[in-house]
């Protein structure tokens, strides 16, 4: 997949300065427009309720105002410096209502970048922002934590459990995997799991051999059971710069709920994330 255009996450959260970065950095290597995008309330009644004054929603709502254009000229201001194409958006409604709002802006773009759930403005859902994004914008996305600087992406780990969801991560990340000095398929099989083999790897190998990405394939045994956990921790031993993987949900009360592996990796992972649906 070739990278043309990138949009990002902007808030007042202090983990939005690597993300932004990561984001612009990423634009100048894949020389990529990129658009940062903000939230303003209108109104915060889905999240505080009707006991909250109107005085007191104001208030709220006007430091939001003011802390969202203020991320938006800090992320203009690094944007010029760096002369990529960019541009700002500030979508404004009611705070639930955003992460669908930004879903939809994200289908005419290549690739969405998010921070990890716990490091965003808690006015705004969080793993709701990641959910809409996974699973109805139709783009792949990465979660960048907050303490991350720009990686090389010299080593990338591809998850790989044979699904269709690795399958389609693996796809939207070829111009990734295509300049990575090292791509590990790794695989996490529970020795106890039932069927008593690790899923096949030797024809997405070979997929990625036409596209000239040499790979390794590592297969590990999770450890204590704990496939999420084991992912990370290899991906530390490896010391790898990126991991792509499918994202994974379950339907719950008619909402999506993001699977308990997808969910450690946003919530533990130190290194960015790629994610397809």
């Amino acid at each position: 997949m070739g990278i043309r255009d990138i949009i990002v996450h902007v808030d007042g959260a202090e983990a939005t300065k690597g993300r932004v970065a990561f984001a612009i950095a990423l634009a100048e290597a894949h020389d990529a427009h990129l658009a940062g995008v903000a939230f303003a309330p209108t109104a915060l009644l889905p999240l505080y309720g009707p006991d909250v004054g109107f005085a007191d929603m104001a208030e709220v709502m006007s430091s939001v105002r003011t802390q969202s254009d203020a991320a938006l000229t800090a992320f203009k201001e690094q944007a010029a410096a760096a002369g990529i194409s960019a541009e700002v958006r500030l979508v404004q409604g009611v705070s639930d209502e955003f992460p669908a709002d930004f879903a939809m802006c994200a289908r005419s773009f290549d690739l969405v970048v998010l921070g990890q759930p716990r490091d965003g403005d808690p006015l705004i859902g969080q793993y709701a922002l990641v959910e809409r994004c996974l699973f109805a914008s139709g783009r792949p996305v990465i979660i960048v934590p907050g303490a991350a600087s720009l990686p090389a992406l010299e080593t990338i780990v591809v998850a790989w459990d044979g699904s269709a969801e690795a399958a389609r991560a693996v796809h939207d990340a070829l111009s990734f995997l295509k300049e990575a000095k090292r791509v590990v398929i790794l695989v996490a099989c529970a020795e106890d799991d039932g069927t008593g083999r690790a899923p096949d790897t030797g024809d997405i190998v070979a997929h990625l051999a036409r596209h000239g990405v040499a790979t390794e394939v590592l297969t590990v045994n999770p450890r204590g059971g704990d496939i999420g956990r084991t992912l990370v921790t290899t991906c530390r031993e490896l010391e790898a710069d990126m991991m792509v993987m499918g994202a994974f949900h379950h339907s719950r009360l008619r909402q999506y709920i993001l699977g308990g592996v997808t969910l450690t990796l946003l919530e533990h992972a130190t290194l960015p994330l790629f994610l397809a649906h």
